[in-house]
C-alpha cells in the first residue's frame, strides 16, 4: 500500500551533483502521486549548473541564501521565497554564503525525480 504520510527518514535520499543531498518525499512510487512529485534538497556547494527540465517546477526556499538565474535575469533568494521554472526554461540555483541552501521542489507533472532514482543514491557522490 502507498503511504499517505511520510517522514524524512523514510524518503529516498541521495547526493546532489553540486554537493548536498536530495530527498524524494512524495512521488508515484512512494505515495501513488501521478501528477506531481515533492522533494527536499539541501545544497552545500556554491555552484549549481544551468539546466532545463521537460516539466514545470517550483522551489520554496526554507533556509539559506542563493542566486536564481532564469530568463537572462538573476535574483537574490532566501527563506520564504517561491521560485518558478517553466518547462524547458534554462535556469540555475546556487548557494551563496556559509549556510546550506534548503528548499522544497515540486515537479508537475513528475519526471526528474525518476532520473534521480535511476542514478541511485550515490550517483553524484563527490570524492
Amino acid at each position: 500500500m502507498k503511504k499517505m504520510v511520510i517522514g524524512q527518514d523514510e524518503a529516498f535520499s541521495g547526493d546532489l551533483p553540486a554537493g548536498g543531498k536530495f530527498q524524494i518525499l512524495l512521488d508515484e512510487e512512494i505515495a501513488g502521486a501521478k501528477n506531481f512529485s515533492l522533494l527536499l534538497n539541501e545544497m552545500h556547494s556554491e555552484t549549481g549548473s544551468e539546466h532545463a527540465h521537460e516539466v514545470e517546477h517550483a522551489f520554496f526556499i526554507l533556509s539559506g541564501r542563493g542566486k536564481y538565474s532564469i530568463g537572462g535575469k538573476e535574483y537574490d533568494v532566501g527563506p520564504g521565497m517561491a521560485l518558478f521554472a517553466p518547462a524547458g526554461a534554462m535556469h540555475r540555483l546556487r548557494k551563496v554564503g556559509p549556510d546550506p541552501l534548503r528548499y522544497l521542489v515540486i515537479y508537475a507533472p513528475p519526471g526528474p525525480e525518476k532520473e534521480l532514482r535511476l542514478k541511485g543514491r550515490g550517483a553524484f557522490k563527490r570524492g
